[in-house]
C-alpha cells in the first residue's frame, strides 16, 4: 500500500459558469473517499493555450493528500469530470470544456505510461498551470531531478486573478 503523499490538481473551464463548476469540482474531491483536500490556489483568468478560437479559461489548483495509486486518482477526477458533463475523448483538441482537471505533480513520483504522465508534461513551461501548483505546493521539486518549479521562468510570469 502506497503512504499519503501531496497531489497538486489542476482545475480549468472555460464554458458555462466557470466559477461554479470550479466549485462544485473543489467539493466533489472533497466528497471523495481517500481523498483530503489540503489547499486551494486562487483563480486565474487565462486565454486558452491553443486550439480553436474560444473563451478565457479560469484555472486553479488543487492539493490533495491522499494514499490512492495514480490511476485511481485519475480515475476519480475523471468521473468528476463526466458528472460535471466533461466528453473524452475531446471532440476538438484543446478545445473549449466544461471543466478539465489534470494531475500536475505527485510528490516523490514520476510516471510515464499510456494515458497518465506526471509530473504534467507541460508543466514547466504553462503558467496557468504552474502558478497555482505553486499557490499550493511552494516547496514543489521536479521528482526526478530535484529542479524547484519556483525557479523557472514560467513562475514569474504575471497572471490576472478572477
Amino acid at each position: 500500500m502506497l503512504h499519503a503523499r501531496r497531489i497538486a490538481l489542476a482545475l480549468g473551464s472555460n464554458l458555462g459558469d466557470r466559477a461554479a463548476t470550479i466549485e462544485h469540482a473543489i467539493a466533489d474531491l472533497r466528497d471523495t473517499p481517500g481523498f483530503v483536500v489540503v489547499d486551494c490556489s486562487p483563480l486565474y483568468v487565462t486565454p486558452p493555450a491553443g486550439g480553436p478560437p474560444q473563451g478565457d479559461y479560469l484555472n486553479g489548483a488543487v492539493l490533495v493528500s491522499t494514499a490512492l495509486p495514480a490511476r485511481d486518482v485519475l480515475a476519480r477526477t475523471q468521473a468528476i469530470e463526466r458528472s460535471l458533463g466533461r466528453v473524452r475523448p475531446d471532440p476538438v483538441r484543446w478545445g473549449p470544456r466544461t471543466i478539465d482537471i489534470d494531475i500536475l505533480w505527485i510528490e516523490g513520483e514520476c510516471i510515464d505510461e499510456p494515458g497518465l504522465e506526471v509530473p504534467h508534461p507541460r508543466l514547466e513551461g504553462r503558467v496557468f498551470a504552474l502558478r497555482p501548483l505553486l499557490d499550493v505546493a511552494p516547496d514543489a521539486t521536479h521528482p526526478r531531478t530535484g529542479k524547484r518549479y519556483d525557479e523557472l521562468p514560467a513562475a514569474h510570469l504575471p497572471m490576472m486573478r478572477a
